[in-house]
């Protein structure tokens, strides 16, 4: 068996299970804890001290969300795993997000670098977490088709391999380290928000 079908098949099958049964181990130990349930990691997103940075985290993460959730290639992923589709965005849109989403995710790594102080989120976790996102985000942009209808190197076989390997990677990572903030923070959101309704709802019939 090839490395592409190796990547295409078995590691695809393994990273998606392990991913859905990491998510849900996670989920019910965040569930039944008994204390600090608003988790830092969850609603730190890839947070540093300064608005400037802000600003860089911000286009980071929505350059992200636009490639994962914008890209054809990616929607038909996803709808074969779900059954479920919405409409792609251009490819000029997502070429320029993942270009954007990739020079801030540099950005806020050479701030980091050159604090004078170690930064809270300065661990293993967040490096290695920034190492595979990066990876899966710069293999997908170079095996893309560019000029005259090829990537802009090759081959492009062993290029999205390298990316499908990535992008299982972070999977396979993702219900283990700090990057599970991407799927929990608007859940927890919504749940604060809801807790908050249901409070206050409360709180006036026991006035009345």
């Amino acid at each position: 068996m090839s490395l592409f079908k190796f990547a295409r098949g078995p590691a695809l099958h393994w990273a998606i299970v392990t991913m859905a049964a990491g998510s849900i181990w996670r989920a019910i130990h965040f569930a039944f804890r008994r204390s600090d349930r608003d988790v830092y990691w969850a609603r730190k997103g890839l947070h540093v001290p300064n608005q400037r940075w802000h600003i860089d985290s911000y286009a980071m993460h929505a350059g992200l969300l636009i490639v994962i959730f914008g890209f054809s290639s990616h929607i038909l992923f996803i709808g074969a795993l779900t059954g479920i589709t919405w409409p792609s965005l251009p490819i000029d849109i997502i070429l320029a997000a993942a270009v954007v989403s990739i020079a801030s995710m540099i950005a806020v790594l050479i701030h980091r670098l050159t604090l004078s102080k170690p930064s809270l989120f300065s661990a293993f976790d967040d490096y290695f977490t920034w190492t595979v996102v990066f990876a899966a985000m710069l293999t997908g942009l170079i095996c893309y088709p560019h000029v005259g209808g090829g990537p802009v190197i090759g081959p492009y076989a062993s290029l999205l391999t390298a990316h499908l390997l990535a992008v299982e990677l972070l999977m396979i990572w993702l219900p283990f380290g700090k990057l599970i903030h991407v799927a929990f923070m608007p859940i927890l959101q919504a749940g604060i928000q809801i807790r908050g309704i249901v409070e206050r709802l409360t709180g006036r019939l026991r006035t009345d």
